[in-house]
């Protein structure tokens, strides 16, 4: 998840950073401007995808892993809120 998420600080500076980004992309021309949008799309693809490897593993068979989980439920959910605002902070931009 630390690889996939943008390094954008607090999610109250995502709007700024992102404003930035597009700003220079649209600066650069339309190629460019079309390139940043699809990067955008992408990395909201790939949240999705961590978001059903997380599924997985909740829903693991693993006795030794389920039992695991109980103790980890509030980190598993911090996890979870970080993808997720990340991943609708995108989609509703693209």
């Amino acid at each position: 998840v630390n690889l996939w998420k943008k390094d954008w600080e607090s999610e109250v500076k995502w709007n700024e950073s992102y404003g930035e980004l597009l700003s220079h992309a649209r600066h650069k021309g339309g190629y460019w401007t079309a390139i940043f949008f699809e990067e955008c799309s992408i990395h909201a693809s790939e949240g999705r995808a961590l978001l059903e490897s997380i599924r997985e593993v909740v829903h693991t068979s693993c006795l030794y892993c389920r039992e695991r989980l109980k103790y980890d439920t509030i980190l598993l959910y911090d996890l979870l809120i970080c993808v997720i605002s990340e991943i609708k902070f995108f989609e509703v931009k693209v």
